[in-house]
């Protein structure tokens, strides 16, 4: 155990650190909340006896936070600003890049670039396009791993589940398409 937590301080597993990669690898930049809501949708219906909105958010997105620290670490993600929000915006490095493209299972010239800069102002455009991707996909939350969890949040869970079905998972996407040089 000394080992892993030398090599990975905050903790966090490798599949923890592969879905964070394949998020950013798709969505270029991206908050700890949204990457949350992606990977771990069970996770937005925890910790409902939280007393405020601010607790709730860091409980159930500390373990991607923890994440987002080991890869920056490890020199493949780095803080890209503040969204509008207030919230940190993660982005990868081209090390990075090289890692989700491996995660993602796509050749590194079909991934586009890192996404350097797009926190200076806010990322806007970006936090609506990982909104969109979010509202496409409509992550569903595995019941089985709420069966500790109180009555609300169950019943939260499966209103999600409930939904209509997205389309696609966060592979199926593309937030930068090559345009052709003429």
């Amino acid at each position: 155990m000394a080992g892993k937590r030398l090599t990975n301080p905050a903790g966090s597993s490798n599949d923890l650190r592969g879905d964070v990669l394949r998020v950013l690898g798709v969505l270029k930049v991206a908050t700890a909340d949204q990457i949350q809501r992606i990977v771990s949708p069970h996770l937005t219906c925890r910790h409902t006896m939280k007393a405020t909105a601010s607790e709730r958010k860091t409980a159930r997105t500390a373990s991607h936070a923890g994440a987002l620290s080991d890869l920056r670490k490890h020199g493949l993600a780095e803080n890209g600003g503040t969204s509008r929000a207030g919230e940190t915006l993660r982005n990868l490095t081209t090390k990075g890049l090289e890692a989700a493209s491996y995660e993602l299972g796509l050749p590194l010239s079909e991934m586009g670039s890192t996404a350097r800069g797009a926190g200076s102002s806010g990322a806007t455009h970006p936090m609506a396009v990982n909104e969109t991707v979010i509202a496409l996909l409509r992550p569903k939350a595995d019941l089985l791993l709420l069966t500790a969890e109180s009555a609300e949040a169950k019943a939260a869970a499966q209103a999600a589940v409930d939904a209509p079905a997205g389309i696609g998972t966060i592979a199926s996407y593309a937030t930068e398409v090559p345009l052709p040089a003429v």
